[in-house]
Formats: C-alpha cells, sequence, structure tokens
C-alpha cells in the first residue's frame, strides 16, 4: 500500500472463494477483495467481476439493530439481499441507484476500537494526504437517493448546487454519521462521462475523494511510482489516479 495504509485483517473465504483485507487509510476503512479463481462463474465474486469488473462493489454503514433496521426498510417497500440479520444489503434500485452495505457489528481487532485511536497518523506521510473528504456517487434519480439517504436513514443534507464539470448536472453533499456522500445527477444520463458510468451495469459508487495539504506533492509522489494522474472526468478533485492504474477504481484528490 503505497500511500502507508494499515491493514489490520485478512482472510479467505472459501464458500465465496474470495480474498479480503481490511485496511484504514487514514479516518476511512477500506476492504479489497478478489475471487481466488475468477473463473468459477458459479461463486458471487467471480460473477460480479465478470459482470461488473474491477472497481468499487459498494459502501457501508453500522447501525446498531440490523434486523430491526432491515424490517423498516422493507416495510418502506426497499429491497434487500445477502440477509443475515446483523448484515445485509440494499438494492440499487431502492436507494437511487447505489448499492450499499449494511451491517450492525465490528471489523474483527479495528484499531478504530482501541483506546490510542487516532486518523491522524498518516499526516506525515510523503502524499500529505489528511483524510477522505467524500464518497462520490452518480445517480439516474437524485431525488430517490435523497429519499433514502435522508428520509428512511438519518442523513443530513449539507449542499444542494449545480455542477459543470464534467458535464452539467446536479450534486447533492448528504453526511451520513461521521462520513460524507456526494449524489451526482448529470442532466443528461446517457451522454458524457457520468452518463457513461450509468450505463448498466454499474455499482454507483464513482470514487473515493481524498483531501490532501498540498496537491502538487501528492501528484508527485505518485508519478515517482509511475503512477499516471489525470485531470479528466474529475467530478471533485484536483486530480484523479488513472483508474487504469488502481484495478479500475477512481481515486481523486483534492486540497
Amino acid at each position: 500500500m503505497q500511500w502507508g495504509g494499515l491493514i489490520f485483517a485478512e482472510g479467505y473465504f472459501e464458500a465465496e472463494d474470495r480474498d479480503m483485507a481490511l485496511l484504514y487509510v487514514t479516518d476511512h476503512m477500506i476492504e479489497p477483495m478478489a475471487p481466488r479463481d475468477p473463473a468459477r462463474l458459479e461463486k458471487h465474486f467471480a460473477r460480479y467481476l465478470h459482470r461488473y469488473g474491477s472497481g468499487f462493489h459498494s459502501f457501508e454503514i453500522k447501525i446498531d439493530n440490523g434486523p430491526a433496521v432491515a424490517a423498516s426498510l422493507k416495510a418502506a417497500g426497499c429491497k434487500l439481499s445477502a440477509e443475515y440479520g446483523f448484515f445485509f444489503y440494499v438494492r440499487q434500485e431502492s436507494t437511487g441507484g447505489v448499492l450499499l452495505e449494511v451491517c450492525e457489528t465490528a471489523m474483527p481487532n479495528d484499531p478504530y476500537e482501541r483506546p490510542q485511536w487516532h486518523p491522524d497518523w498518516v499526516g506525515i506521510h510523503a502524499t500529505t494526504l489528511l483524510r477522505l473528504d467524500h464518497i462520490a456517487c452518480i445517480t439516474p434519480n437524485l431525488a430517490a437517493a435523497l429519499g433514502f439517504f435522508t428520509g428512511l436513514l438519518d442523513g443530513e443534507l449539507l449542499a444542494d448546487e449545480r455542477i459543470v464539470t464534467p458535464q452539467p448536472g446536479r450534486r447533492a453533499l448528504v453526511r451520513l454519521a461521521d462520513t460524507r456522500v456526494a449524489f451526482v445527477q448529470p442532466d443528461q444520463t446517457d451522454t458524457g462521462p457520468l452518463g457513461s458510468f450509468l450505463t448498466p451495469p454499474t455499482s454507483g459508487i464513482y470514487a473515493l475523494v481524498w483531501r490532501v495539504e498540498d496537491v502538487e506533492k501528492a501528484e508527485a509522489f505518485f508519478h515517482k511510482r509511475r503512477m499516471r494522474t489525470t485531470c479528466e472526468n474529475c467530478v471533485a478533485g484536483s486530480f484523479a489516479i488513472d483508474p487504469m492504474d488502481f484495478h479500475g477504481a477512481r481515486h481523486e484528490f483534492t486540497a
């Protein structure tokens, strides 16, 4: 992990033929996953990779009572999958286009639960990385996304504004607990870079947008490691790592 990420768990889930790791980059937990044998299409994650390609699968929120929240969402007409009581997914058609994981249990060995934990440990890293600024999601139906995340969930609407880059549209910024999520709906959902992203199948998660202290130093750090950067199709950052150099996942950076 070239950003100084802190890996605190690794494992293999035989039932899904899936390798995983849990790590923190500043204040944000990330779970990279991959099928051990991508050719085993009878397994869920191999099928997902075959259909969607590499990229962001979903984002996850932690709640207090999984069965109660699941029952409440189903009563409101939401479609859930992979229900295990303490854990479930809310499908894209119920959230405005974003695949959401919901879980009530803490991750094993989570450093966040330790008394000495604080997210500022990376402040001396050469990237000048400070924290996750927000998760950027592209939606074909912003009203539905806001209805779900600020209505059925207790998200707080922080901003609702027009954007012109990378194409005209509307952007709503929502706070969910200690994380901010931006939902962007392009005016034209069938053209332009954001319209192309919305072409099914998609999980709805477009980019992780990171805040850095010095944009030039951050970009120079990635260039020294032969990672290409681009300003093309950025929704919030000054630049992005070329997703082709990051297993299809888009990371943007802003000061």
